[in-house]
């Protein structure tokens, strides 16, 4: 169950990079401190939403299937190399091989904000310098993948993640290359994303609910075994299936969240396709390859075990109950506006 596994490594490095704060601000250095943290919290979860980074993470994981790395053209020691380097680089040295990274970090390094006589200044400025770093090295990590693929393969990277827009937590400009966008489509692509970011932080906000909840739960059940039994389960896809289990209704809030937004953010995005680039989005949601289709099922199935999982959980403690349409996944395309927008055109809906 290879979707588990990297979400949790990819929630636990988000939560480990900011959301462990000191207690309570007793004053306001505090406060800042405080505040600080919750910043490059947050600026790591925009980014990696706005730059697909958990959704090229993924997708090279599946890369490990035989019948997916074969759909994508790829060869053993090719899928091997992206595995290596998108799943287990540390992009610390790589960025400093960027001039401009490399004065931000330098900069940064002038700076203590842990010392005692730091000044709301001096945090500001860090939290500043972290929060542009983390960007641009999260940015790099997302694409990291495109430098070992060839144009044809690249391509269709793009394309499997259109045709898994309904699980995908979020979509992202990058994606539309798919479609052949001209300059002036990309940059009002990403005029779109910048529009939308108030938007945005409404979800963040969730998703900081939900890691923070994700994190207790996690402890509760982790400190509590010996290293013997840490070091077995480590990594064990069925101990993590019991945590997301216990967490159903955290994570219905967070898709819900993040399902409202991103209708609001595809549509703005449509409107910029032209009929021609329209009609190939449609074709691959609707009807993607084999072995993209196989891949989407797979994922499905598993979030389908966990679901029933957590009911079963649930149902045996009296707790909370899935409603309708818990766990589902939701359109790649809006339904109203699909029909709104083929109303527009000349050529007939596939079928």
């Amino acid at each position: 169950m290879k979707t588990i596994s990297v979400i949790v490594c990819v929630l636990t490095a988000m939560m480990l990079f900011g959301l462990a704060t000191s207690a309570f601000a007793q004053n306001d250095i505090a406060a800042a401190r405080k505040q600080m943290d919750a910043n490059i919290a947050r600026q790591f979860i925009r980014s990696d939403l706005v730059h697909g980074l958990n959704a090229n993470q993924l997708l090279v994981q599946s890369f490990g299937d035989d019948y997916f790395r074969e759909g994508f053209g790829l060869s053993e020691e090719q899928s091997r190399k992206i595995q290596e380097e998108v799943l287990g680089k540390d992009m610390n040295p790589v960025m400093q091989n960027d001039p401009y990274y490399k004065s931000l970090l330098d900069e940064r390094n002038t700076l203590d904000p842990s010392h005692p006589d730091a000044t709301e200044e001096t945090l500001k400025r860090f939290t500043d310098l972290t929060m542009e770093m983390t960007d641009m090295r999260i940015k790099k990590k997302a694409n990291l993948i495109y430098e070992y693929l060839t144009p044809d393969q690249m391509k269709k990277v793009y394309e499997f993640h259109i045709s898994n827009m309904s699980d995908t937590e979020f979509v992202f400009p990058g994606m539309f290359e798919a479609l052949d966008l001209s300059d002036e489509q990309r940059k009002r692509l990403n005029n779109i994303q910048k529009e939308m970011e108030p938007e945005f932080e409404k979800h963040i906000d969730k998703v900081i609910e939900y890691n923070a909840k994700y994190r207790e739960k996690y402890d509760a059940k982790w400190n509590v075994l010996t290293d013997e039994e840490k070091e077995r389960l480590r990594g064990d896809v069925e101990f993590m299936t019991k945590i997301f289990a216990d967490m159903l209704p955290e994570i219905n809030a967070k898709m819900k969240s993040g399902k409202e937004v991103t209708d609001k953010l595809k549509i703005k995005m449509f409107d910029v396709l032209t009929d021609e680039q329209w009609k190939r989005l449609q074709e691959l949601v609707d009807h993607p390859p084999d072995y993209m289709k196989r891949r989407i099922t797979q994922d499905r199935q598993d979030m389908e075990r966990i679901r029933k999982a957590g009911e079963n959980t649930a149902s045996s403690a009296g707790g909370w109950q899935p409603g309708p349409g818990s766990w589902q996944p939701g359109d790649a395309i809006p339904e109203v506006y699909r029909q709104e927008r083929n109303s527009r055109r000349p050529f007939p809906v596939s079928d």
